[in-house]
């Protein structure tokens, strides 16, 4: 059995995967003493059958999905039952809470089970092996449902034919050690994307967020901590530095985007290794998330 990118059925024989770009780890946040997960569910990604689940087919079947749907470990409560797996249902570990479409991206909220007894057992496992152990394991998100119509098209890079899925019934998202494909997304702690803080209709509002959340001078930065000691050579020498080139480059205008063009951006400018550019990226995204509603609420 495959795991990772989109799984989508029309009958039990009948299995496809689509791939996601890759995400960053984050370091846990609850709320309310509640457990959430992150992920960007879609982008629109070819899988290896050239297959596309469009956004617009996500969006239309959302509320079905947050009604209905669950969260589970690699599709079991979906596939188990006529593959004879015993305690199917005890595979899942949370639901959805939350969906939101940026451009032909689209993002869940999760809420992870918790409590006693064998039905939490698995949500537990699961959430200790994000947050409990150094490094965290990483998880992969595959969406799960029913093709209901599908259209074809011609990729216009690769000039080959490609399947466009228009219409799904969608009811899971199972959650993958190993993905089929590279370019599936790790799964976040920590709110991404349209769901992160400072997120507006144009995106993450990063000029608000520094502003309000570092209470730092948008030209110079030379407010709330953001100036460090800083490297003589231009490639930063720590967090700090590194958050600071970061600031300035935004509010400059120099780069933009998601969490994974930052990240390239510092690989490219900086000289940083990706994971370290993964980590502090996600680290400065956090900071201003956290910086920013300590900001509204004081």
């Amino acid at each position: 059995m495959s795991h990772g990118g989109l799984f989508l059925y029309m009958d039990t024989s009948n299995v496809h995967f689509l791939s996601f770009s890759q995400c960053l780890k984050a370091t846990p946040a609850e709320e309310g003493g509640k457990r959430y997960v992150y992920l960007e569910a879609s982008n629109e990604s070819v899988d290896q059958q050239g297959e596309i689940v469009l956004a617009r087919a996500l969006e239309e079947s959302a509320e079905h999905y947050l009604k209905y749907g669950n969260i589970d470990l690699d599709h079991i409560t979906q596939i188990g039952p006529k593959a004879g797996i015993a305690d199917h249902h005890l595979y899942e570990i949370g639901r959805p809470v939350e969906v939101k479409i940026d451009n032909n991206r689209t993002f869940v909220k999760g809420q992870i089970i918790q409590g006693e007894g064998p039905v939490a057992a698995k949500a537990n496992q699961f959430w200790e092996s994000i947050t409990e152990v150094e490094p965290p394991q990483r998880w992969y998100p595959s969406v799960g449902g029913s093709i209901l119509e599908d259209d074809y098209d011609i990729d216009p890079e690769t000039k080959r034919k490609r399947r466009l899925i228009t219409k799904v019934r969608w009811t899971n998202i199972g959650l993958s050690r190993t993905p089929a494909n590279s370019e599936v997304p790790e799964i976040s702690v920590v709110p991404i994307g349209a769901l992160a803080k400072c997120w507006g209709a144009g995106g993450l509002d990063i000029t608000k967020a520094l502003e309000a959340g570092y209470g730092s001078d948008s030209a110079s930065l030379t407010g709330g901590g953001a100036l460090r000691r800083q490297s003589l050579y231009g490639a930063p020498i720590n967090y700090w530095d590194f958050r600071h080139q970061l600031s300035v480059a935004l509010l400059r205008h120099k780069v933009s985007g998601s969490a994974g063009d930052l990240a390239d951006y510092a690989v490219k400018e900086y000289g940083l290794s990706r994971s370290e550019a993964a980590e502090w990226v996600e680290r400065f995204l956090r900071d201003l998330s956290f910086n920013y509603d300590k900001r509204k609420a004081s």
